[in-house]
């Protein structure tokens, strides 16, 4: 057995998502799999060019935005384990529509072109599962558009930052104002400007580069 092969031996032992893409795979596949590792920063994938392997992520973070020529970015969502990268490129070998950046150390199941076509061709679990990631990032994305279209900055921040507490299932998240003018694709003086109006309407507190939770009914209030 390959060193990869016995990594992704441990892979699937703990990570249950993992298994589930990948618990029919046929030994001809799972034999060809690489698992890359990297550090933080390392994770790359720039937006406009062709990239020629398809990523399920193992662990890790990984931002996906977009960059306008003038280097400003557009924030557009973060995968986790399971989420798949170049997805939607990697039938027509197209150039990535996004840019993809690792948050933190990351692991992903690296595979080629050829072999992922191979493994849809003999695995009908992975194929059910692979539509059914498909469907819902384009359901997150009309999601995210609607929010765009029909809410103004304060309600799309108010949105974020229940989307936040909810996820960590904690009262208090870390906050950078550059990081989340960029989700907001607005400058950092526009959300610190709603951030102390939520403040000061008692909904939120900031400190040390947190913001803490005081009255969740007000600002679920302000999305209606």
């Amino acid at each position: 057995m390959t060193s990869d092969l016995q990594t992704i031996a441990t892979i699937l032992e703990t990570e249950p998502v993992i298994f589930q893409l990948l618990k029919q795979c046929p030994y001809e596949i799972l034999r060809m799999i690489r698992v890359r590792c990297y550090r933080d920063g390392e994770f790359e994938l720039a937006e406009g060019r062709v990239h020629h392997h398809f990523y399920i992520i193992v662990r890790g973070e990984v931002d996906i935005y977009s960059e306008s020529e003038y280097g400003k970015k557009y924030f557009l969502t973060t995968y986790h384990t399971g989420n798949f990268i170049g997805e939607m490129e990697i039938f027509q070998q197209l150039p990535y529509i996004s840019h993809v950046q690792g948050r933190g150390q990351v692991t992903v199941l690296e595979l080629e072109r050829s072999l992922l076509l191979r493994w849809m061709s003999l695995d009908q679990n992975f194929n059910r599962l692979f539509i059914q990631k498909i469907c819902e990032s384009s359901y997150q994305m009309c999601e995210r558009m609607k929010r765009n279209n029909l809410y103004n900055l304060k309600q799309r921040i108010c949105y974020y930052l229940l989307e936040q507490f909810d996820l960590r299932n904690q009262r208090d998240i870390i906050w950078n104002s550059e990081e989340m003018s960029q989700k907001m694709a607005v400058t950092q003086r526009s959300v610190n400007r709603v951030l102390k109006e939520l403040r000061e309407q008692g909904i939120i507190y900031l400190s040390q580069g947190k913001i803490h939770l005081i009255n969740r009914s007000k600002l679920e209030t302000l999305l209606r």
